[in-house]
């Protein structure tokens, strides 16, 4: 771990709080009937989706861990899609201030996560499975933090019709 901050890494983690500071937002003003509400293409309610996203970020913390290892991400696309199943399942009764507490502490611990990379483990890259395999540096890795926040945001949004700008 480097001492002097790493403008990339910051940068990455600034987009990631960013994008889930507006989860969180989103989450909190949720009503009773938006929270149930169901999700087109995902088949879940909206509650479910917010947790699937902060329960992501705990997923994240664990490739980013093996990548900054250089240990190849050997989970394949089916096993997660497995695991989202199941976490639908899990969590089809979560509630809106469980889901925010989730947000919050695990959306902590990988924006603390990204900030600590340096610039060498950045440009590193490890197999990923997910991707059949295909490397993937770790600065990459890291910036889906944000981006897999913000579509299912996107999606969660959509099912309650609002719209963002």
């Amino acid at each position: 771990m480097s001492a002097t901050p790493n403008a990339e890494a910051e940068a990455i983690a600034r987009d990631f709080e960013e994008a889930n500071a507006d989860a969180i937002a989103f989450a909190e003003g949720c009503t009773a009937a938006q929270w149930s509400a169901m999700v087109a293409g995902e088949d879940w309610p909206v509650g479910v989706v917010l947790h699937h996203i902060a329960t992501g970020h705990v997923q994240m913390l664990g490739w980013l861990g093996l990548a900054r290892g250089g240990e190849e991400i050997g989970k394949t696309a089916a096993e997660i899609d497995a695991d989202n199943a199941r976490h639908a399942i899990d969590f089809a009764g979560v509630i809106p201030g469980e889901t925010v507490r989730e947000l919050r502490r695990n959306g902590a611990a990988l924006a603390s996560c990204i900030r600590s990379l340096d610039a060498g483990e950045l440009a590193g890259s490890v197999s990923f499975g997910p991707a059949e395999g295909r490397e993937v540096t770790t600065e990459a890795l890291a910036s889906v933090s944000a981006r897999h926040c913000r579509a299912h945001l996107a999606d969660a949004r959509e099912a309650v019709g609002e719209t963002t700008t």
